[in-house]
């Protein structure tokens, strides 16, 4: 029974502090601040972007490699978010043989635009697309102050998703 109360609590402060939030930190009225990545753009070229009524994405992908994709969405919207990690599920291909799993997995944190986010490992590799790692839905400011709600995946390694994580920034 406690293992239900608690998450139920958790999502009622939330709920409070939603309610409870003052104007300044509405995105109603105002865009969002563009979290991108110089770095990915120098390296893979400009991204694709594609505007969403509320917000953006902006699409990186390597040129030489399919497999390899920076995905940002900023949103004015409040975004989906977890209390846990998810289990990874999937198969591996252990010394040749195809296994199942379904693992526990604890939240990695990463700083972006010197905030940390946490993230983790939302998807395994198949034959179609790499390893897909993902943030939580979370709320940075940029440097005047200006809010928005992100989210960021990455299709590679999990070395790349922190690195390319710490390449985010906002315009000066």
């Amino acid at each position: 029974m406690n293992r239900r109360i608690i998450p139920l609590i958790c999502s009622l402060c939330f709920l409070t502090h939603c309610s409870s939030t003052t104007s300044e930190s509405s995105l109603e009225a105002s865009t969002i601040p563009v979290l991108s990545s110089p770095a990915r753009a120098n390296t893979w070229g400009i991204p694709e972007k594609t505007q969403m009524k509320d917000g953006y994405q902006l699409l990186y992908t390597n040129p030489s490699n399919s497999k390899e994709k920076l995905i940002i969405t900023g949103s004015n919207k409040l975004m989906f978010f977890l209390l846990y990690p998810p289990h990874i599920r999937g198969t591996r291909i252990i010394n040749g043989r195809a296994i199942e799993v379904d693992e526990a997995q604890l939240w990695k944190k990463a700083l972006v635009a010197d905030q940390t986010v946490k993230w983790y490992h939302a998807h395994l590799p198949s034959a179609h697309y790499g390893s897909i790692f993902r943030t939580l839905g979370t709320e940075l400011k940029d440097g005047s102050g200006k809010i928005g709600q992100y989210r960021i995946e990455v299709e590679g390694t999990k070395n790349q998703m922190r690195n390319w994580l710490s390449e985010l920034s906002f315009p000066q």
